[in-house]
């Protein structure tokens, strides 16, 4: 078998401009596995990333309410100093009642040694983030203690401090100096508890790195904190001074309310949350990387990548075995068939390796025996059926007969002055030539169109004497426009025998033509017959063979004018028994050429 020649056919099937069965089925095993393992692979990462994505945001609004913990913490303990000082006498004498003997040196070394003592009895001694405290009165005197901190030039820095702060105010207030970035201060104006008049002021200086760095305690370091207003901008890591400017713009805030975003800061993504604490007006924010917190994940989706490269190439020698297994019994099959078809041996072999292939060898053979009959048995049917059609055609009467035919009862009837009988042949002609010319074409003229409908309205007229009377109302600028053959009779028709027909006594009937904004016109076939005891569902109407009168024609209308112009142009029908029923529909008011 492996030495036998192989027939032109067989030879094209592998063909370098041919896509081979085996090639195929190889391609197609290795992409279907493919695109399953990396669809699974990005709906795993999509979906991790969200779920990563919810914990950091839960973590990092954790990390956020800790830090405003904090924050509200310490000036809770600042706020709650001022009234220890206030209540030392000595302090409260200086302040309210100032005399020249309070700038000598040995009263001014009391006070500040009574400071000192309180300062050192409160909770803010044990953080140590306190530089120095200020009390000034308003003469000016400046009380002034270090805790903490470093020498600083207290008369100027008192004046800035003074010049710096509202007077009215009556809440803590937290500021900087333009001179002094590198400090916090936290200042409440002070009154007198006899008079309510001011007396003073309380400044606490606090060193920003500690006092930013305790805030940040337990945060972890790749993360930092902004806190910030108008005036002060602090941070928790000093190298990320380029982000916060970057931060600070894109941060969208809504009430008192945490928003937490994406944010790109440098070319890197940040997660950050963010809150006002309306109580010292400030804007605190936690930004951490995005980077490292799905660090975990991308390295999980590096091992996974590897796995997925050795299983794509397990699965694509899988394919090479699998399709030379389907493919070479095939190749036999086709070898046989073109011999066959060459007439070299009358049936195929039989073919053992897979039963599916043995049953299609014997189910071909057998087509094979049966082919020579089925082809005669065909030849004698297409001479049948050609025969047929000459009949059929043969059979098939000429329409000129027909019209000459009306004519010649139409010219009898007026030799016998029978001028009744003459138009209503005249008018049935014009109906039949209408329809035949009407055939192939799919829209007329409104014009055209209406000549029928009267032709049709007149003989039933004839038909039921004076019972019917019509009344049509179409504007003279539409007469022009082009629109479907044969969608106005069709409702005529249904007017007149399922609505007048019906009905005792005199029926009215009314054609009415609007023309409506934007181009379009609705076209109005009202009727005063018996009408509809229930709206019928125009697409649920069925045809019967039994009973000639149904509602079909609606129906078929309603599918033609939804196919020409969409949803909005199907029937619309309203009815109220036996006094009113209208069936209406909208189409464009179109005059192009009717095709």
């Amino acid at each position: 078998m492996e030495n036998m020649k192989k027939p032109p056919f067989f030879s094209g099937v592998f063909q370098k401009n041919n896509l081979s069965l085996r090639t195929f089925i190889t391609a197609a095993v290795s992409l279907i596995v493919t695109v399953v393992l990396l669809c699974s692979t990005l709906f795993y990462y999509a979906r991790t990333s969200a779920l990563l994505k919810d914990n950091s945001q839960e973590s990092i609004v954790r990390q956020l309410n800790q830090v405003n913990d904090r924050i509200t913490e310490q000036i809770d303990s600042i706020d709650s100093v001022i009234p220890l000082f206030m209540s030392n006498n000595m302090i409260m004498d200086a302040l309210e009642s100032p005399h020249p003997s309070n700038k000598s040196v040995n009263n001014r070394f009391q006070i500040e040694r009574q400071m000192s003592y309180i300062y050192c009895s409160t909770p803010l001694s044990s953080k140590n983030f306190t530089n120095s405290i200020y009390l000034i009165g308003d003469d000016d005197t400046v009380f002034h203690t270090y805790t903490s901190g470093n020498l600083e030039a207290v008369s100027e820095k008192s004046q800035e401090l003074i010049a710096s702060i509202d007077e009215s105010e009556t809440r803590l207030m937290c500021l900087t100096l333009p001179s002094d970035h590198s400090n916090l201060y936290f200042a409440r104006n002070l009154f007198s508890s006899n008079t309510g008049r001011h007396i003073g002021l309380m400044i606490l200086n606090i060193d920003t790195d500690k006092w930013i760095q305790y805030c940040a305690k337990g945060i972890d370091p790749a993360w930092f904190i902004f806190l910030y207003n108008p005036s002060i901008h602090i941070l928790s890591n000093l190298e990320m001074e380029q982000q916060v400017e970057e931060m600070e713009s894109g941060i969208s805030l809504h009430s008192q309310d945490i928003s937490f975003q994406e944010l790109e800061l440098s070319d890197a993504s940040y997660y950050v949350a963010a809150q006002t604490l309306d109580e010292i007006g400030l804007t605190s924010a936690v930004a951490a990387p995005r980077k490292l917190l799905l660090k975990d994940l991308n390295d999980t989706l590096k091992s996974y990548l590897l796995l997925l490269s050795v299983t794509i190439l397990v699965a694509l020698a899988a394919a090479i075995i699998i399709s030379r297994a389907i493919t070479r019994p095939i190749e036999k099959m086709v070898y046989h068939i073109n011999e066959i078809s060459q007439g070299k041996p009358s049936t195929l072999p039989p073919m053992k390796l897979y039963h599916e292939f043995d049953v299609w060898a014997s189910s071909f053979n057998e087509m094979l025996k049966k082919l020579d009959t089925y082809y005669n048995d065909n030849f004698q049917k297409q001479l049948l059926l050609k025969n047929a059609e000459i009949h059929a055609l043969q059979s098939q009467m000429d329409p000129h007969f027909l019209f000459n035919v009306l004519n010649t009862i139409a010219w009898k009837a007026q030799m016998i002055d029978n001028e009744e009988i003459y138009q209503m042949v005249i008018s049935l002609g014009e109906l039949l030539k209408m329809n035949t010319i009407s055939r192939d074409r799919a829209f007329v003229e409104l014009e055209k169109e209406m000549e029928y409908v009267r032709f049709y309205i007149y003989l039933q007229q004839m038909r039921f004497e004076d019972k019917i009377s019509c009344s049509i109302q179409i504007p003279p600028e539409l007469l022009s426009c082009k629109i479907p053959c044969f969608c106005i009779q069709p409702l005529v028709e249904n007017a007149i025998v399922h609505g007048l027909e019906p009905k005792k006594g005199k029926g009215q009937l009314t054609i009415r033509i609007v023309k409506m904004p934007e181009n379009f016109m609705e076209i109005h076939i009202t009727d005063n017959g018996v009408g509809f005891e229930e709206i019928p569902d125009v697409r649920k109407i069925a045809s019967s063979t039994t009973d000639s009168h149904t509602h079909i024609g609606l129906k078929n209308l309603d599918k033609r004018l939804e196919l020409l112009f969409g949803e909005d142009a199907r029937l619309h029908i309203s009815s109220t028994p036996n006094i009113c029923t209208s069936i209406s529909f909208t189409i464009p008011a179109d005059k192009g050429d009717a095709s």
